[in-house]
């Protein structure tokens, strides 16, 4: 049994999953000692030729050849300075956004105020990210602790539900039935085969205007139902009140203590969270769409190793950087 749960059976007909281990656990000790722990012997040749690479030998070899490259070229070593950087930068945003709305005088002031608020919750989200791959200092207590604390306070949500969420995501991106990223409605259709799973006439007639609902309506439902059930729910169920609830008791604290301090609700979701989420949900849209390709044409930043390993027609070349390298 695969000690991280379900996500190994994503996997298909017990394929290989050598190269996911690597990119799931590269920087991992502890799962080193579990997997050496485990019974163990050399897959037999016969095992290897059906069910190795994943069919896909040639590209693993190419895609293996790339990301050594990139290894010796530093990509994936630890910038702690950078790290700082962008710690200060969203905490910086975060004081002068507040500061702006509660202080300002003036109605363009204090929309600068939540415009700078809006970004900043689109920054933590980013920088979350990095810091749930354990891509921030390359040490994973540390990586936890910051995404905990930039999620919980910066975005108001649960670091270790999107660890799990997103752990899937990676497992099988873009496959239809195991990417959980794509089981998205009723609220929206990021693939034509997602959208024919709509039955009723009211749910078809929200997808057929989806784009114009997304920013405002579809992110803000969302992050709000993520913001006070899904992710308060998950904390409570995995008993991590004493990290992540704690980070979420201090956003909250913040937000309703002291940005909107001496507000009505009707006040606090009028002038503060409904044009604040406008804002952020900007930033959502942005790293949804980014992350979740899934149209018949490859994005601009398709591997190199895959145009050097698979005949790529060439009415699909036309989002490729140009020139390409040799």
């Amino acid at each position: 049994m695969h000690p991280g749960g379900s996500v190994i059976k994503f996997l298909t007909n017990g394929g290989d999953a050598t190269e996911a281990y690597v990119e799931f656990h590269g920087r991992s000790k502890k799962a080193d000692y579990v997997l050496k722990a485990l019974p163990h012997r050399p897959a037999p040749k016969e095992t290897m030729k059906e069910r190795g690479f994943n069919g896909h030998e040639a590209l693993s070899k190419d895609y293996a050849i790339l990301r050594k490259q990139l290894e010796e070229e530093g990509f994936f070593d630890p910038a702690p300075g950078h790290v700082a950087f962008r710690v200060a930068e969203v905490v910086a945003m975060h004081v002068v956004g507040a500061y702006l709305f509660m202080c300002g005088s003036t109605v363009p002031v204090q929309t600068a105020g939540l415009f700078i608020l809006g970004i900043v919750s689109g920054r933590c989200g980013w920088l979350m990210h990095e810091g749930g791959h354990y891509s921030l200092t390359g040490h994973i207590p540390t990586d936890r602790m910051l995404q905990i604390a930039i999620y919980g306070i910066g975005c108001g949500m649960s670091a270790a539900w999107w660890r799990n969420q997103h752990n899937k995501h990676h497992a099988t991106p873009q496959k239809l039935k195991h990417d959980v990223d794509l089981d998205t409605l009723p609220l929206i259709a990021f693939n034509a085969e997602v959208a024919k799973k709509a039955r009723s006439p009211m749910l078809k007639l929200w997808l057929k205007y989806q784009a114009l609902l997304f920013t405002p309506i579809s992110c803000l439902l969302v992050a709000t139902g993520w913001q006070y059930y899904l992710h308060p729910r998950h904390i409570m169920r995995t008993k991590r009140q004493h990290t992540e609830g704690a980070a979420l008791l201090v956003r909250h604290l913040l937000f309703y203590g002291v940005i909107c301090h001496g507000m009505t609700w009707t006040q606090v979701h009028t002038k503060y969270m409904s044009p604040r989420h406008a804002v952020a949900d900007r930033s959502v849209e942005e790293i949804r769409l980014r992350h979740l390709y899934t149209a018949p044409h490859p994005m601009p930043c398709i591997l190199y190793s895959v145009i050097r390993t698979v005949p790529v027609p060439a009415q699909m070349l036309y989002t490729l950087p140009s020139p390409l390298p040799p």
